[in-house]
This record gives structure tokens, sequence and C-alpha cells, in this order.
């Protein structure tokens, strides 16, 4: 979920005080990232070899801080296999990311493809069981006709999203926030 690391870097270069946590299957990019820290002596971001689906809540669970943001950026849709097309995102990374995360805390998803998009969308509103809410237009946050967030609102782009960008193609975001669902 985190490929070569970009977006996490950016956001711990601008955040110096908040932590930044990667969690990404593929165990070279992971190898990357962590060469760079050392090589960046970057302090506040660490990358973990895992699949985020199974290993999240245990991982996020035994940080002693607390889960303000999470972000799901172009996740590879296998159009080759359509019975496995939606499977990089399960209902069980949802609930855990829709517990795990404190009142007013942010999830944000993008792809370049709009209905990866609207999948991702479509699956946090219903498994998070009313505790995330899309965030609507607002000064903050502008929105196109089809309700995706024009800009990246953090500012950090990660690399697919820049090489997108780069040939004129569009991004589809959303960003969420969860609220007291006790009424």
């Amino acid at each position: 979920m985190t490929g070569n690391g970009l977006f996490l870097f950016g956001m711990a270069r601008r955040r110096k005080d908040m932590n930044f946590l990667g969690l990404e299957i593929n165990e070279k990019l992971v190898d990357r990232c962590l060469d760079n820290i050392y090589r960046l002596a970057v302090h506040n971001v660490h990358f973990i070899a895992t699949n985020a689906t199974s290993t999240f809540r245990s991982i996020v669970s035994s940080y002693p801080g607390q889960l303000v943001l999470v972000s799901i950026q172009c996740p590879n849709p296998d159009f080759n296999k359509p019975e496995y097309r939606w499977r990089m995102l399960q209902r069980s990374l949802v609930e855990a990311i829709a517990d795990m995360l404190i009142i007013g805390g942010k999830v944000f998803l993008q792809s370049d493809i709009e209905a990866v998009a609207l999948r991702m969308k479509n699956e946090f509103i219903e498994y998070s069981n009313g505790k995330l809410i899309v965030m609507e237009h607002s000064d903050d946050l502008a929105t196109n006709e089809s309700g995706w967030l024009k800009e990246n609102p953090f500012g950090v782009p990660s690399d697919w999203e820049k090489h997108v960008l780069d040939r004129g193609d569009p991004m589809y975001r959303l960003l969420l926030s969860k609220v007291d669902s006790r009424g």
C-alpha cells in the first residue's frame, strides 16, 4: 500500500510532530524504503513488509499513539483475473480502520481508476457501520461535479499520482472522517 514511500516521506518531512507507518506487501519496495530512512536520517517514518488486511489491527493496536490518518492510494486491481479484481480492499481491513481511528481521524482514498475509487468509497461507507462519513465540499476541500476532490488535501503527491497527473489523466480522491456513531 505504500509503493516506493514517496507520499509517506513527504508527509514525514511536513509533519515532524507525527509518526508515519507504511504497510506494503512487496518486500523489495519496503527494503528500498528502509534504506532511504537510514540514508536520509528520517526518524518519524517506518515501513513494514506485510499484508495489511491480515495484520493491520495487531500492528496498530501495539502502537502507543493514536491512529489519526489512514491513506490507501492507487491499489492495483488485477484486470487479468476478474474474480480477484476488487480484493485489494477487504471488509476486515475497513472494519479495523473504522474501529481504531480516533474520532475526527481521516481516511484518504485515491485512485487513477474511477471504478476502483468508487468501490473503495462504497466499501468504507458500508463496512464502517456509520463511523466514517465522506467529507463534503468546504473552504479546504474543493470537489468536482462528480464529488471527487480536485486536489490532494495534503499537498504531498505519491509517485504514481505525479505520474498520472503528468500524463494529463485524472485522479479520483476523497476524504472520510470518523464521527461518533453512538449518537
